[in-house]
């Protein structure tokens, strides 16, 4: 990691093989190794006696000879280390090293990736020697950008750093841009992960443990507990997949597994199966590379000092949700009844922050002289579980007022059903009115308005909360 007096490097790897670099990006649905046997997962009780003995001594020659000999895990701000600290979750701050705009759709997607990638690695950790967790739920928790135009449709709860260093590396490649921005280092674990009695300013959860590293005209990528960096392209390009080589290979160093450049850094029988931890060798995450990282746990979590887990009982592990609940409402196309000529419905979900009821700062949406029941409507292009929704009414004095009533309806696939139990439906100016119902599956939901007396309606912002 860059920070303010230059480049950190702990468990510092530069992937180089051909075809880790931009142009020949990987990313797989993921075959089985050599041998053609598949990932067996772990049970509740399983532990290194279950590890296949076709694996064990090169398992076992990287530990001793690589692993030990290189202090790989002495550090105890691994991404081990880290998900401890945080109880099950980890935070990341994006680091947008690039002149390219990012969509919302594009860092809603990227914060998903970031999490499958993670736990395409944790998930072989459950139910294994005593691995405390189940999904390890990982959250960005903040953009560094220098530009923050950049990022398009910004969202009120989105946090941007624009504080900038100068990239070092940059002097000697100057296609990459010299302006690094960069998080607060007081919210930074790997600033402060050897202090036991620090303070995270705003709290645990305000801290970032890593951060996901883009840079423009990056060639390859690098690792380590500091985080993950890779080009700017890359990472858009490959958003979507499933398994991302460099990705899941740079995340494997946060754990303290090395590379496999040379002929000496590996086992002297070679290996039994491909590894993603040697650049090239596998596009995806192997049975080599999962029990390398179960003997690695295996290994360190002997220092109960470190990692205090308590005894097993009949619960098992802990459930970390992998759902958070988020605004969707940007996603999605907005539609009414009829909207005046001079107002716009898509303001419904642009992101803007009223200041109060009558914010004729920004576009609106009213549906003047209308009277009676009006509606207006999001649809999304996949199916949400949904269960509340944020109206702030819009109230102008002149033909606008807060409807006489409402009703939230959503679209069970053949047609429009009221949600059930709705706990809210007010109607209060100056603020956002917030409704709760039991959880529905739907691909569109709609407020159904009865206007009061003469008057017709308008809404300057609707949010609707869903599980991401």
């Amino acid at each position: 990691m860059l920070n303010r007096k230059g480049m950190m490097m702990a468990s510092f790897s530069v992937v180089i093989a051909s075809s880790l670099l931009m142009g020949n990006a990987s990313f797989v649905s993921a075959d089985s190794h050599l041998n053609g046997d598949s990932v067996v997962a772990a049970t509740g009780d399983s532990t290194l006696a279950d590890m296949p003995a076709y694996l064990k001594s090169s398992v076992e020659w990287v530990w001793k000879n690589r692993m030990l000999t290189e202090g790989s895990t002495v550090r105890k701000n691994t991404i081990f280390d880290q998900i401890f600290a945080g109880k099950g979750t980890l935070n990341y701050v994006i680091r947008w090293q690039s002149s390219k705009p990012v969509t919302l759709k594009q860092r809603q997607d990227i914060a998903k990736m970031i999490d499958r990638q993670m736990n395409h690695w944790t998930d072989h950790l459950q139910g294994y020697d005593g691995w405390p967790y189940k999904n390890i739920k990982v959250k960005v928790v903040g953009w560094a950008v220098a530009d923050p135009s950049l990022l398009l449709n910004k969202q009120p709860d989105e946090v941007i750093y624009t504080d900038t260093i100068t990239d070092t590396l940059a002097s000697e490649k100057p296609e990459i841009p010299a302006a690094l921005p960069v998080a607060p280092n007081e919210i930074s674990r790997f600033e402060h992960f050897s202090d036991p009695n620090y303070s995270y300013p705003g709290g645990m959860d305000k801290r970032f443990d890593m951060y996901l590293w883009a840079t423009e005209n990056f060639a390859g990528g690098a690792g380590g507990d500091w985080g993950q960096r890779m080009n700017d392209e890359y990472v858009l390009s490959t958003v979507n997949a499933d398994e991302i080589e460099i990705t899941e290979h740079e995340i494997g160093h946060g754990f303290g597994l090395n590379d496999f450049y040379e002929e000496h850094e590996r086992p002297p029988g070679g290996f039994p199966t491909n590894t993603i931890m040697w650049a090239g060798n596998s596009d995806h995450i192997t049975d080599w590379d999962v029990w390398m990282l179960r003997y690695t746990w295996s290994q360190i979590k002997k220092d109960t000092a470190r990692f205090p887990i308590t005894t097993k009982d009949d619960e098992g592990p802990i459930e970390t949700d992998p759902d958070e609940i988020v605004n969707i409402a940007p996603a999605a196309t907005a539609s009414s009844s009829y909207t005046s000529s001079w107002e716009n419905v898509s303001a419904l979900n642009d992101g803007f922050e009223p200041a109060n009821s009558n914010d004729r700062s920004h576009a609106v949406y009213g549906n003047w002289p209308e009277t009676g029941t009006q509606w207006v409507q999001y649809d999304f292009d996949q199916e949400y579980t949904i269960s509340q929704t944020d109206v702030y009414w819009f109230k102008d004095g002149a033909g606008i007022d807060v409807p006489k009533s409402y009703k939230i309806k959503y679209w069970n696939g053949q047609g429009w059903s009221n949600v059930k139990q709705a706990k809210g439906l007010d109607t209060a100016v100056d603020q956002y009115n917030t409704t709760t119902f039991t959880p529905v599956k739907t691909t569109k939901i709609r407020i159904e308005m009865v206007s009061k007396g003469s008057a017709s309606t308008g809404i300057l912002e609707w949010k609707v909360a869903a599980k991401q």
